[in-house]
């Protein structure tokens, strides 16, 4: 239903791509969305470390996650990235994902003048 909010029961059914999950805000919108029953793909653009820490917090909550090293300023790596987010999907019994939330970004750091 068009009307559906995250955390209802049919939630167990859907999946969330996050861009920059590994960390930060993208990491608590992946452990919340997860805790409401929603499978978790989420980006990471370096840190494998915080990646796989992510996706052993969200499998011990028994939901299911998956993160892919993507660096989003590079658009030649987008056809690989959407091959595998469709391999796992698949592997999911899932056709499409029901959520988007694009948290990566970068930032500059430096003085005015």
């Amino acid at each position: 239903m068009a009307n559906e909010t995250v955390g209802t029961v049919k939630d167990k059914d859907r999946v969330a791509v996050i861009t920059g999950g590994s960390r930060g805000l993208g990491r608590n919108t992946a452990v919340n969305l997860a805790g409401r029953g929603v499978k978790i793909i989420f980006t990471y653009r370096e840190n494998q470390k915080e990646a796989d820490s992510l996706i052993r917090e969200v499998e011990a909550m028994k939901k299911k996650a998956a993160g892919f090293r993507l660096d989003t300023g590079d658009i030649t790596a987008f056809d690989g990235f959407v091959a595998e987010v469709r391999k796992t999907l698949h592997g999911w019994g899932q056709d499409c994902f029901d959520y988007l939330v694009n948290n990566a970004g970068g930032s500059l750091h430096a003085n005015f003048d």
